[in-house]
């Protein structure tokens, strides 16, 4: 296998860990903001600090670096449209994983601010970049990209509003 190869397989393996943090971490908020005992409080700080720093970070590091050698071999996409959609998403999603580190702090100094339920949406932000990050590396092609990602704001919208419905139905 060439380098370039091994390059995309690593590039794709830590982009998958990295995922896995970015999905789970904001679940772990969502409970941790509804805990109120002691022995939860705590546990949920462990479990997050060495998600973020043991998992999410690493995995944010080499996918970046791993990125950035696929880039080095292969300058010529740097002029593509697709690669610079792809290239702001990414830059988006590392201000979600700071966005992230702030959130754990804030949890570590038992100085959280939002609720259970802002959690729940904030959890889904990395939805929408991981469908456009795909779509656009798979089909090399800015509009259906952005409609597929417009299909997810959809149904994000759609889902926010039948969440209002069901809470003016029970009272």
């Amino acid at each position: 296998m060439t380098a370039y190869l091994w390059a995309k397989s690593l590039h794709v393996i830590f982009m998958v860990t990295w995922f896995a943090g970015l999905f789970y971490l904001p679940r772990l908020f969502v409970y941790h903001a509804e805990t109120r005992d002691d022995a939860g409080n705590e546990r949920f700080k462990v479990m997050e600090r060495k998600l973020f720093w043991g998992i999410m970070t690493p995995g944010a590091v080499l996918t970046a670096g791993f990125g950035l050698w696929i880039m080095a071999m292969n300058p010529q996409a740097y002029v593509a449209g697709w690669m610079h959609l792809k290239l702001l998403l990414v830059a988006l999603l590392i201000a979600y994983h700071i966005w992230c580190g702030l959130l754990v702090r804030d949890f570590k100094r038992d100085a959280n601010r939002h609720t259970h339920q802002w959690y729940r949406w904030f959890n889904e932000i990395p939805v929408f970049m991981l469908v456009g990050i795909v779509v656009l590396v798979i089909g090399r092609q800015v509009m259906p990209a952005v409609i597929a990602m417009g299909g997810v704001l959809g149904i994000f919208f759609a889902s926010w509003v039948l969440q209002k419905l069901r809470m003016k139905a029970e009272g």
